[in-house]
């Protein structure tokens, strides 16, 4: 049976590819590893990846010249380094060797697909979270009346972190501010697991905070690329809290911008911000306390105001009223005073007549008129009955006589 040893079947395969294959070819792949050695040279790992999933890889190396020039190129235009994570178009030559295999060579890099394919994926993951509802969501939150509680997440060596607790703490209106930081990973593949652990924290404690700042320095924009993820920008949006942002970069903003409270550029900016919200409460309390001064000092002077209205009202009444009264005790004296005259009249008249009618039957004026009056012990005879023996009293003007009854006659 004929047979080939190892060798002759690899360098077979290693004829053919050179015979049947192009020079070179352009080929899309995500970097995966990467690593240089002392001399220069860089080694890397690329893959194709679905779903997550790698659906082939192989080794690629970038010779040190080639590398220099092409990962300055390639800095310049994109604003990040080669590194694992990203997706680049490469141009390369197929190489199979006895021992080491098959790998490829990398002789040139087009930086407009990086640029391209990262921007699409921005808008991918910005067109996802508007679909699922996350754009606004954090945006719904109101931000605080007084924004004093800061949950901070950083890097606590970064200089930002430093600036911004610095501004915090010694703010010009000497505003106190209660800051719990939470240390962080901000640059490289451990940004998004290294935040989503402080966001569970503070989750876990969201009572204790008023707000969250996500701060961090300055750097390349490739730096910020963990920003633009899909998964970190899910968990600001859904945090607790209003999420500031001040992630260091002037010109560029990131998904997570997108989709917190409030994006501001730096952490400085982040900081002056909340101080601003301070000065906002506090101009209202001096504007509360200002209109609330006014509207008492308005309702004394009106009420001082309308006691003396009702003073100079009681006292013209008062006036007018004693003029009244005095009017009436004048009618009341002369109407008294007339009836009282009527009065003395009316009973001077009576008496007079009484006295004429006493004088009629007075028996001096009948004694007068030639009348004589007989008496039985002091009685008129007319009053009580008389009898035989019976002693009399008969009286005129001038004489009284005495007389005894002898006989008694009735008349008929």
């Amino acid at each position: 049976m004929a047979h080939l040893s190892l060798f002759q079947l690899n360098h077979l395969i290693k004829s053919q590819l050179e015979n049947n294959l192009a020079g070179s070819y352009w080929v899309i792949a995500e970097i995966s590893e990467l690593r240089n050695n002392q001399k220069g040279h860089c080694y890397m790992e690329l893959v194709e990846k679905e779903n997550n999933f790698i659906q082939a890889k192989i080794r690629a190396n970038i010779w040190a010249y080639t590398y220099r020039t092409l990962s300055q190129q390639f800095e310049q235009a994109t604003g990040s380094t080669l590194k694992p994570g990203i997706k680049v178009l490469f141009n390369v030559s197929i190489n199979f060797h006895e021992v080491y295999g098959l790998s490829l060579t990398v002789n040139d890099i087009d930086p407009n697909f990086t640029i391209g394919e990262r921007s699409r994926q921005r808008e991918e993951t910005i067109r996802k979270l508007k679909e699922e509802g996350f754009l606004n969501l954090n945006k719904s939150l109101p931000l605080p009346l007084v924004p004093q509680r800061i949950a901070v997440i950083s890097s606590l060596t970064a200089a930002g972190y430093g600036d911004f607790i610095d501004q915090l703490e010694n703010n010009s209106q000497g505003y106190d501010f209660l800051i719990e930081s939470f240390n962080a990973t901000m640059q490289g593949t451990e940004t998004e697991n290294s935040i989503a652990k402080a966001l569970e924290n503070i989750r876990q404690r969201q009572e204790k905070y008023d707000l969250i700042a996500i701060i961090r320095g300055g750097g390349a924009q490739t730096d910020l690329d963990s920003f633009d993820g899909y998964n970190l920008a899910k968990l600001i949006a859904s945090a607790p809290l209003p999420v500031l942002t001040g992630i260091g970069h002037e010109r560029d903003q990131t998904v997570a911008d997108l989709v917190a409270n409030t994006a501001l550029k730096t952490p400085t900016a982040v900081a002056e911000f909340i101080i601003s919200g301070m000065d906002r409460f506090y101009n209202q309390l001096y504007d509360l306390n200002t209109r609330v001064e006014r509207g008492v000092r308005d309702k004394f002077n009106m009420a001082r105001q309308q006691l003396v209205q009702m003073g100079h009202r009681l006292e013209r009444s008062g006036l007018n009223y004693l003029k009244q009264a005095q009017q009436l005790l004048s009618d009341k004296q002369h109407m008294l005073k007339f009836a009282s005259r009527a009065q003395v009249e009316k009973s001077r008249s009576l008496l007079t007549g009484l006295e004429d009618k006493i004088k009629l039957i007075d028996p001096e004026t009948i004694f007068k008129r030639g009348y004589s009056i007989t008496l039985k012990n002091g009685r008129s005879i007319n009053q009580q009955p008389i009898a035989v023996g019976d002693v009399l009293i008969t009286k005129n003007q001038h004489t009284q006589i005495e007389s005894k009854v002898t006989n008694i006659e009735n008349e008929q």
